[in-house]
């Protein structure tokens, strides 16, 4: 038995593999982003067309950094449930999956309302706009609906402490 323990402790360095996957992603994304934003930048001063096309981009830069900030809340997150603390902001210490799961949710109604925008801008459709907007409210709708029901159902860290020692 001893043996079976020791292995399975030993195996949540495991998670190392997909924190490292997880970064490496992270750094490309990021990568990805600064030369979005270079060509968006570029573009402004030698390709200028119009205001409102000038916003899709800068929206659809946003959008990629979010989904780089979500890359990398994700790596955090599973280094600090698995393997050990890290010197971070209070905002973004994660202390359980529902924790991370609240964090990453928020970050996909972010992402939704700045596709929204993105999309809003670009179309000249108020039917579709209208249709795709109330998609995306249902989707985050639903996202705080959920958050809001784990965090009822779920028990204080100390109320679960005691009921597993008992």
């Amino acid at each position: 038995m001893k043996l079976i323990e020791n292995i399975l402790e030993s195996s949540k360095y495991l998670i190392l593999v997909i924190v490292g996957a997880s970064l490496v992603l992270t750094v490309v994304a990021l990568i990805w982003a600064l030369y979005e934003a270079a060509n968006v930048a570029l573009g402004l001063f030698t390709n200028y067309k119009s205001v409102s096309t000038t916003l899709v981009g800068f929206v659809q830069i946003l959008d990629v950094f979010l989904v780089v900030a979500v890359l990398y809340i994700f790596t955090v997150a599973l280094y600090e449930l698995f393997i050990g603390d890290l010197k971070l902001p209070g905002w973004l210490t994660i202390h359980n999956f529902d924790e991370l799961k609240t964090i990453i949710s928020n970050m996909v109604v972010l992402i939704a309302a700045v596709s929204f925008l993105k999309y809003f801008l670009e179309r000249n459709d108020p039917v579709a706009t209208l249709l795709y907007g109330t998609a995306l409210t249902l989707v985050s709708l639903a996202l705080i609906l959920y958050r809001r029901h784990t965090r009822e159902d779920t028990p204080s860290d100390a109320t679960s402490l005691e009921q597993h020692h008992d």
